[in-house]
């Protein structure tokens, strides 16, 4: 799956190697700050938007295998999302999912999406690449993606983005390692006092006490393919493992690359999925 350097903005964190500077992190939440000043400007000069109570309480999906289990038949805003990938070998298809969801955001709101990445969340499995975000659906040019060195960091720029008021569509993050209760507890308050959703993609290990409002666990699953055999949708195997207010469920999705958007797999559109066979294959992105 190439969604994983080509988005619209990017703020580096310094090479591993680099020696440590006491006001590094300063000068980096300064330039992040700065870029999202100018998202807030731009949005501001695009004109008003909905208006309070006019916007819809949840991220419509167009998924009706979701609507039931869902509250509000949507993803909440304003509410931290964990994603999880099933295995290590799942994670660039998690990314994936996440990457998705983040342009459903991006389309159905104004404003722009903020990505933050942690090297270690996707280690081995290349980087965000700007032509396969687009492909799932991210408008680029809305995005701006953070390159941090370390979970502390990622954090850090994660409730910073949060906090702006920017008019954010969301705010996605990639973590090597899953943030305690207390962190947990921080982020889901920054995001409900944003009013964006909160996408956060942890490594594949057993999760602890989260404060996020669901929890999904994502799969990699072979592609469908068209008349002619060649690879034509990417496809998920999707379980909601804990919803607040909601029920949990085990669906298979992919992806509609004409409507661009998010659907239940025709094969398998509302039915139980048998056991997951094997080590799904992922390919690292090039």
């Amino acid at each position: 799956m190439q969604a994983m350097t080509n988005a619209s903005t990017f703020w580096t964190a310094p090479d591993e190697a680099s020696p440590p500077e006491p006001s590094a992190r300063t000068t980096r939440l300064a330039a992040l700050r700065q870029l999202l000043a100018q998202a807030e400007h731009a949005t501001r000069s695009a004109g008003p938007g909905p208006g309070p109570g006019r916007e819809s309480a949840v991220l419509p999906l167009d998924l009706p295998a979701l609507r039931d289990h869902l509250p509000g038949h949507g993803l909440a805003r304003g509410c931290l999302h964990e994603m999880t990938a099933a295995s290590t070998a799942d994670t660039a298809a998690a990314f994936g999912f996440v990457a998705a969801l983040t342009g459903a955001a991006l389309a159905a709101r104004p404003g722009p999406a903020v990505l933050v990445v942690a090297r270690r969340g996707l280690a081995g499995h290349g980087i965000p690449y700007g032509h396969g975000l687009r492909r799932l659906g991210v408008d680029v040019s809305r995005l701006i993606v953070v390159d941090v060195r370390n979970e502390t960091d990622a954090l850090q720029a994660l409730e910073e983005s949060l906090r702006a008021e920017a008019g954010l569509a969301a705010v996605a993050g990639v973590l090597g390692r899953s943030p305690d209760l207390t962190a947990s507890r921080r982020l889901s308050l920054a995001a409900a006092a944003s009013g964006a959703p909160l996408l956060l993609l942890r490594p594949a290990q057993v999760a602890g006490a989260s404060a996020a409002a669901t929890r999904w666990r994502i799969a990699a699953l072979p592609a469908g393919r068209d008349a002619h055999g060649t690879f034509a949708r990417w496809r998920w195997a999707v379980t909601l493992e804990r919803c607040r207010n909601g029920r949990p469920g085990h669906w298979t999705f992919e992806w509609d690359h004409a409507a661009h958007r998010l659907r239940a797999a025709a094969v398998l559109a509302d039915r139980a999925l048998p056991a997951r066979p094997g080590q799904a294959a992922v390919r690292r992105a090039r």
